[in-house]
């Protein structure tokens, strides 16, 4: 029996017009500063969670989990999950590279050699969803569903305390 877990999170219109409105009054560098900083300890859960369901036998998938937090590239922006208006996006993965990984030089479409890593089998996709040799072992999607909600709880109060600590500067007249 599969249990499919749904949320919903609402407000992101308003939460984007707020900090645009923010932006007009700190500048572009300082908001998106406060965005990276508040997406980055939103999704730290996630992350530490992934590292320990992560399967240990040899322990380099555990250290090869990352978290990347960078502004929605067209791919992203195509995706059902990508809400219009968004600034930036944390994505929590592992990396392909391994101890068995080898360093190979291609001649790429362009003409020009280009430094390219290989494994022998792609082990993060096969952990998590399984393939004909190996069961399941999903990591990644139990790590995000169980801290769904402490996720946005933690965006929100980094927001809210970043959106403060402007209004007490603002109010004492201290610029930045």
């Amino acid at each position: 029996m599969a249990v499919i877990q749904q949320f919903r999170v609402e407000g992101f219109p308003e939460l984007f017009a707020a900090m645009d409105i923010l932006k007009e009054e700190i500048g572009k560098g300082k908001t998106d500063k406060i965005y990276r900083q508040a997406m980055k300890a939103a999704f730290a859960p996630v992350l530490n969670a992934a590292k320990q369901n992560a399967p240990k036998d040899t322990g380099q998938l555990a250290a090869r989990i990352y978290m990347k937090v960078h502004r929605p590239n067209q791919s992203d922006k195509k995706s059902k999950y990508y809400e219009r208006g968004e600034i930036y996006m944390a994505r929590v993965s592992a990396s392909p590279l391994r101890d068995d990984s080898n360093l190979h030089v291609v001649l790429n479409k362009r003409g020009r050699f280009q430094s390219v890593w290989r494994n022998k089998r792609p082990v993060a996709v096969s952990q998590e969803f399984g393939n004909a040799s190996t069961p399941k072992h999903p990591f990644l999607r139990p790590a995000l569903e169980a801290n769904t909600q402490l996720v946005v709880s933690i965006l929100g109060d980094q927001l809210r305390s970043a959106i403060d600590e402007i209004a007490r500067k603002a109010a004492r007249g201290v610029k930045g």
